[in-house]
């Protein structure tokens, strides 16, 4: 009697482990926000140069990227988008910092070289990548993201400005494009946004 009473015991406690894993496995899936229908087709894998030799996207897969395009003469929009890349990831628990890596995209190669690029991202973070490209490789790169961008041709002098959009894309583990961040969305929702899509 006593044996069964046992196993009786047993198999209880495997019924409510397994239900409770389950309902964690089920609420993992839950937490995950839907990614935005115009952002299904954005994006893409791509090859550029760093400092430190060729990054591609798919570099850093199994992790999140917050993908921002720029230029390193942009007198606020860079700045201020770097910076709230790196306030974003220093606010998240240390545990899941390593797991958020941040990428700055120079659409202006005449002015940013790799090694300037590198210390430019350095500035916000020393964990920040900069890469850059030729203008061909960039306006690919510039398409596949919906990005738009102007470089003047023949500028008078070094002191040009450059348009360009100014979201910071959140990008998964998967390399795929969930969500964007302006200009103006407060930190408290880029944490969110950034925990909801951990790996």
């Amino acid at each position: 009697m006593r044996g069964r009473t046992r196993t009786k015991a047993w198999l209880g406690a495997a019924i409510i482990l397994c239900v409770a894993g389950a309902a964690a496995i089920h609420l993992h899936g839950q937490r995950r926000p839907p990614i935005p229908g115009y952002m299904q087709k954005l994006g893409g894998d791509f090859d550029l140069q760093s400092a430190d030799g060729p990054v591609r996207l798919s570099d850093f897969r199994g992790d999140l990227v917050l993908l921002y395009f720029g230029y390193t003469h942009c007198p606020d929009a860079c700045p201020m988008a770097l910076s709230n890349m790196a306030a974003a990831i220093r606010s998240l628990p240390k545990h899941e910092r390593s797991s958020v890596h941040g990428l700055f995209v120079s659409l202006d190669p005449r002015r940013a070289t790799p090694e300037i690029l590198k210390k430019y991202a350095h500035f916000y973070d020393p964990s920040f990548v900069g890469v850059t490209g030729t203008p061909a490789a960039l306006k690919a790169v510039a398409d596949r993201w919906n990005i738009g961008y102007a470089v003047p041709a023949h500028p008078k002098d070094m002191n040009y400005t450059v348009q360009h959009s100014t979201f910071i894309y959140l990008v998964n583990a998967g390399g795929k494009a969930v969500t964007l961040f302006g200009d103006n969305t407060p930190l408290a929702t880029m944490k969110h946004d950034i925990e909801a899509w951990m790996p």
